[in-house]
């Protein structure tokens, strides 16, 4: 046994080095069933985990590795970010931070990480409650098109410029219903800022930039303007921003003739992906803002939900409901009954948790369930989602077992623990095998029906 174990953790260790994760995540959960407090192998399983991509099951083993790896503390940093434990991530950046050297040439960046994460917990405490009416996941070049917005409200077109060779942009330009203002982006100086500009006799005046206010030295885009004619919503990539664009809000002051400071509209408009393009249609009652969080490379998911008349927040204790409220992951489905120029189909409404991407064939991807043309396979595909949340359920229950088997010191306990252990080892292999051939039967009875229709 010594002998077997000294081998699958030497071949455990060169699929790691030759970065062959999920391999080398499979050798190291089998030497784990062996030591399950083992510091080493926690430690590199969890990195096999975050290089999949698999953060919450790697922050389970960063955690169970100990102190002895520093980098741990930077990874743990980097993942409760992004599942919005901010609290968590500020502590786990500055312990990496306090094993550094002061003259570190990365202590510049890891403030920078340190104070976007002391901005989510401030966020976090202001998660907003709104109401979503519907959701559709659309192509970016062009998701502008999704924005029904009523004739009242203005108009808004979306454009393509490539500055340079390197760089390309949405440019939107934003008029108001009268047609005597306009707010736009374009490029200045390498970067993309706002202008406005008014309607002469028969042509627009030159653009003016706005305020260093508004425009800062990193990207602002997707302007939108209410109907009071001061209240201005936009797109920033500054400082200021959890990560890529988030959405601002600002007002313009008579008084002072210029734009107030803009404040981030906050969660769960905004996220550590790019969040953009909020517009309200107050004659319709209907809101719209698109975000890249959760979609595949080039593909952004617009929202449409209820303008609350008065911000209105997730009131809560439980901190795992206000954290899947700030993400999206929940949220309630209103039951507003738009107007007749925008139809929301309630059926068909994308929940951002469940997303997913089948490749039918070579030429067709789904992306929602209602993509599928065959009820049977929209049947099988009920089953498989039934079988996956199955087969999560009993991964966590698996770990929270060998958790307490690693706690526990009496044999006999132990040995009762370790059957449970096998037995669920068994249960995840079978549903794993189930998944998989239930995958298997989606795509044919989907290929199968279309091919029908063809002929």
């Amino acid at each position: 046994m010594a002998g077997a174990t000294a081998q699958t953790a030497s071949e455990a260790e060169v699929l790691f080095n030759k970065k062959q994760y999920a391999k080398a995540g499979a050798a190291y959960e089998m030497l784990l069933r062996k030591k399950p407090a083992d510091a080493l192998n926690n430690y590199r399983l969890a990195r096999c985990y975050y290089e999949l991509k698999d953060y919450e099951s790697a922050i389970k083993h960063f955690e169970l590795s100990g102190n002895k790896y520093p980098l741990k503390d930077l990874y743990l940093g980097e993942m409760y970010y992004v599942t919005y434990r901010f609290e968590q991530s500020v502590t786990a950046y500055q312990a990496y931070v306090a094993t550094l050297k002061p003259d570190d040439k990365s202590l510049a960046e890891l403030e920078q990480k340190i104070k976007k994460a002391e901005l989510g917990v401030k966020l976090l405490n202001r998660v907003e409650d709104i109401a979503i009416v519907d959701s559709v996941v659309v192509n970016k070049n062009d998701f502008l098109k999704y924005y029904k917005l009523s004739a009242e409200a203005g108009t808004l077109e979306q454009q393509r410029i490539k500055p340079d060779s390197k760089q390309s942009w949405d440019k939107i330009i934003y008029t108001t219903e009268r047609g005597d203002r306009r707010f736009q982006s374009d490029s200045l100086k390498g970067n993309i800022n706002l202008f406005s500009a008014i309607k002469l006799l028969d042509d627009w005046a030159a653009p003016v930039a706005l305020p260093a206010t508004v425009n800062t030295p990193a990207n602002e885009n997707y302007p939108f303007l209410m109907l009071d004619g001061i209240t201005l919503y936009f797109a920033s990539d500054g400082d200021n921003a959890l990560g890529g664009y988030d959405i601002f809000i600002t007002r313009y002051s008579p008084a002072n003739k210029g734009f107030l400071a803009p404040e981030n509209v906050g969660m769960p408009f905004n996220s550590m992906a790019n969040d953009y393009m909020l517009a309200i249609d107050e004659p319709n009652g209907l809101g719209y803002f698109a975000t890249d969080r959760n979609q595949p490379t080039g593909k952004v998911i617009i929202y449409t939900f209820v303008p609350n008349d008065v911000v209105t927040l997730v009131k809560t204790e439980d901190s795992e409901l206000l954290r899947k409220s700030a993400m999206l992951k929940t949220y309630r489905k209103s039951g507003v009954k738009p107007k007749k120029q925008y139809i929301a189909d309630l059926d068909a409404l994308v929940e951002p948790d469940g997303a997913f991407e089948i490749i039918i064939n070579d030429t067709t991807v789904y992306r929602n369930v209602s993509d599928f043309k065959n009820p049977i396979a929209v049947t099988r595909f009920k089953e498989w989602t039934k079988l996956k949340e199955d087969l999560k359920v009993a991964k966590v229950e698996l770990d929270q077992k060998r958790k307490q088997y690693a706690a526990t010191e009496k044999a006999e306990d132990k040995e009762t623990i370790a059957r449970t252990i096998i037995t669920l080892e068994r249960k995840i292999e079978s549903l794993e095998s189930t998944e998989k051939n239930k995958f298997t039967e989606i795509c044919n009875e989907e290929i199968k029906f279309l091919n029908t229709k063809i002929k």
